[in-house]
């Protein structure tokens, strides 16, 4: 099991959210404990990032197997959360 730490600005992001986003946002970032691989690689720009779709928004990590930590960058909607 990996523990998942949230960056300043995923955290702000959390807050943000409308109220009926947030369960579906802790939902998975207690699966992504569980399961590191259940997002996608990302390339170009943004190679060594994963991603989780969770329609219309994006979470944002990177993995550290070694001390198995999840590092979310961002949270928040597909057209704002790469910048």
């Amino acid at each position: 099991m990996f523990r998942v730490e949230l960056s300043d600005r995923a955290e702000k992001e959390l807050k943000r959210l409308d109220k009926i986003y947030q369960p579906k946002v802790a939902k998975y970032l207690d699966l992504l404990s569980l399961d590191p691989f259940m997002g996608q690689k990302m390339t170009g720009e943004l190679k060594g990032y994963w991603r989780i779709k969770i329609p219309p928004l994006r979470i944002v990590y990177t993995p550290d197997f070694e001390n198995r930590v999840i590092w979310v960058k961002a949270i928040g909607f597909r057209g704002g959360v790469y910048r």
